[in-house]
């Protein structure tokens, strides 16, 4: 004779076989879409770094891209290219002197975005220590948050901290010699930044 239907125990083991997976994937996902939400804000920002250095090969005129911190926290950052020989100065930006170039990127406090992990050691990325300096300062860009680019593509050098606000960061490097850039990855319990993927 076939049996037909099932017991309550093996129901009651299905429901917590579903459960058990279900309390395993969700922590997996959420960490998933932070880290691709990561990796979107960190090529958004370098898109706009090629795009200054671009304008300035392009265009023989120093262009900048030049980071505002937002009374609400955020940060946004847009290219600016060098309107009277003197480089890309807030000063000349507020005058109209220094031309904004292309869409202003705005990155929300709060989301996935420019920031630095807090009350943790992290390594420094040049290799040696721990990260320093101010921890609320994600644009390590000079005083005036300007990395500026020359019509040789060379550039001033600065580092550039994103953050998922959980436990994993971005770096973007430049190197004032070559103009070029570098993206590091580190997430809470490496010993080191790694070349992002």
């Amino acid at each position: 004779m076939v049996q037909r239907g099932q017991t309550l125990v093996e129901m009651l083991g299905m429901v917590l076989l579903i459960g058990l997976s279900a309390a395993i994937a969700i922590p997996q996902l959420g960490s998933a879409q932070r880290g691709a939400a990561l990796r979107r804000a960190t090529e958004n920002v370098r898109s706009q770094l090629w795009r200054a250095r671009a304008e300035a090969v392009n265009t023989g005129m120093a262009t900048a891209l030049v980071f505002d911190r937002l009374s609400g926290g955020g940060w946004q950052c847009y290219v600016c290219r060098d309107g009277d020989g003197d480089g890309v100065r807030r000063a000349d930006l507020a005058a109209g002197r220094d031309l904004v170039v292309g869409r202003v990127l705005e990155l929300e406090v709060g989301a996935v975005g420019f920031g630095i992990l807090q009350g943790i050691r992290i390594p420094d990325p040049g290799g040696s220590g721990s990260l320093g300096g101010n921890m609320d300062d994600p644009v390590r860009a000079g005083s005036g948050n300007i990395l500026t680019f020359t019509a040789q593509g060379t550039s001033s050098s600065g580092s550039i901290y994103l953050t998922d606000r959980k436990s994993s960061m971005r770096a973007i490097r430049i190197f004032g010699v070559t103009g070029r850039m570098r993206t590091l990855a580190w997430s809470v319990g490496w010993d080191r930044w790694r070349i992002a993927r």
